[in-house]
């Protein structure tokens, strides 16, 4: 390259400090764009079902308290995070104070606290299969 600036008289100068630094800075800016451009792609193709606003009750166990549970939780998220725990009735309980607390989730107080937290103690209360036992591509 070099080469062909000095066959016609012309010196390529080594570039200062400032002009490596608007070299860097574009291209970190075109790599950035490139990248939010590929996530906002991503988004778009992405199954409905996986986000809290395409899941239906039905994903939830059939069950006294499973339409409130669905509603009362997927406010906040969807069903995945509790399809995967697997948590004793005290537990659950407990989360409802911590999720109030920490998340600023509405208080579930009374019988619909009741409802929730004995659906989430049945369905999703410890597992009775050891580990080993499991397939982990379920649920």
């Amino acid at each position: 390259m070099a080469g062909l600036f000095a066959s016609r008289g012309l010196r390529l100068l080594p570039a200062s400090e400032p002009q490596r630094r608007a070299g860097r800075w574009m291209l970190r800016s075109a790599f950035l764009a490139l990248a939010l451009m590929a996530g906002a792609a991503v988004a778009q193709t992405s199954n409905p079902a996986d986000a809290p606003g395409g899941e239906e009750p039905s994903i939830l166990p059939a069950g006294n308290g499973q339409e409130e549970v669905f509603y009362a939780c997927t406010a906040c998220h969807s069903t995945a995070i509790i399809r995967r725990s697997a948590f004793p009735r005290q537990q659950w309980d407990g989360l409802m104070d911590w999720m109030t607390e920490k998340h600023g989730m509405n208080p579930l107080e009374g019988d619909e606290r009741k409802l929730i937290v004995d659906y989430l103690a049945q369905h999703f209360g410890p597992r009775t299969t050891p580990a080993r036992g499991r397939n982990p591509f379920l649920n």
